[in-house]
């Protein structure tokens, strides 16, 4: 008697997909959640890099890194370098840092190409999956990029009041952040090497509201521009910095929140190298992370309202001048973010606001 082979019904084996499928769905979340914990772990453990830097910077130096560096006095203002560019030694990028030369444009001159077509892992949190980069600097060749940006502390004129004959003179020196923006002298001439000016430099000693409660590095997005022209984006993207004649010190102006400016900036991010222009170098706390207004930035280029924003969802990480790294939700207090950015601000911050 022959065995009769019993194969699966059509309706069985749609019941088995259905059931691999709902399967897949439940476990997809997870498995995304797990990766993005791990980007965000990995994000936090280079803040933490960055920051243990730049206290070792100071560490050697005996003061914290400049918030811009070494410049000749016939300099236009924006091609000094950034922070990120002067800890690169102590990143374990000293090979980078050699490649620049400090006392020539650092964007513009072909001695530094090298050095501005690198990307530094540690600058890129791993939540960023955009593959645009930017076309410029001495070459026009694609240039690295950065995630993460020093604090300017709770004002958005970090240097100060500016004037054609003085230069720049600092006011409000308790809301700046850790580091030191310099007095400009706009009257010198063209200066010749070794004779060039280095920003008066700041110390841990001056954070006089304590160094756990000094914000010094946080997040940003990059924008999606790859040439830098103000075409490339709409005015409507939420990654560009507007461009306003002069803004308020403390609080965003309410042209920040114009859904169709007329100017704008569209490579924030897109560089990691250049200082004194605020969408390549810091974030200001005068708004919370992820803010809805808009960054705004004044014609000057080194004053701006620049939110700290992330790829991670709810908040963005923080680093402060004690090494430590925190997550800070969107919705932390504006007061209670304005005074973690402050280094002699005096305010008291309790552990139920953050």
């Amino acid at each position: 008697m022959r065995s009769i082979r019993r194969a699966f019904t059509l309706i069985e084996l749609l019941v088995v997909i259905a059931i691999i499928a709902v399967l897949i769905a439940l476990l997809l979340p997870a498995v995304q959640a797990a990766r993005e914990a791990a980007r965000r772990s990995q994000c936090t453990n280079n803040l933490k890099q960055i920051a243990l830097a730049t206290m070792n910077f100071e560490n050697v130096n005996g003061n914290l890194p400049p918030a811009y560096g070494p410049y000749a006095a016939a300099d236009s203002g924006t091609s000094r370098a950034n922070t990120q560019a002067l800890i690169l030694s102590f990143i374990e990028q000293a090979a980078m840092y050699n490649a620049f030369n400090f006392q020539l444009d650092v964007h513009s001159n072909k001695a530094n190409q090298t050095a501005q077509t690198q990307i530094v892992s540690t600058y890129v949190c791993p939540s960023d999956a955009s593959s645009v980069r930017m076309t410029g600097g001495s070459a026009s060749l694609p240039l690295g990029y950065n995630n993460y940006m020093t604090s300017s502390g709770a004002s958005a004129s970090p240097e100060g009041a500016s004037s054609s004959v003085l230069g720049f003179q600092e006011t409000n020196t308790a809301l700046f952040g850790p580091f030191s923006f310099p007095g400009l002298d706009r009257t010198g001439t063209a200066a010749t090497n070794p004779n060039y000016r280095v920003a008066k430099p700041a110390r841990l000693a001056d954070i006089t509201d304590g160094t756990s409660n000094t914000g010094m590095w946080s997040e940003t997005k990059r924008s999606r521009s790859s040439t830098g022209g103000a075409a490339e984006l709409p005015a409507n993207d939420p990654l560009i910095v507007i461009q306003l004649a002069t803004i308020n010190n403390q609080v965003p102006d309410a042209a920040c929140s114009d859904p169709n400016p007329s100017k704008y900036i569209t490579y924030r991010g897109q560089v990691y190298y250049r200082g004194a222009i605020s969408w390549t170098q810091y974030y200001s706390h005068t708004m919370t992370p992820n803010s809805k207004i808009r960054d705004c930035t004044s014609d000057s280029f080194v004053n701006g309202h620049i939110a700290a924003r992330s790829y991670h969802s709810g908040g963005a990480n923080a680093a402060f001048c004690d090494g430590s790294v925190r997550f800070f939700k969107d919705t932390i207090s504006l007061n209670t973010w304005r005074a973690l950015g402050s280094r002699a601000g005096g305010e008291v911050i309790s552990a139920d606001s953050l």
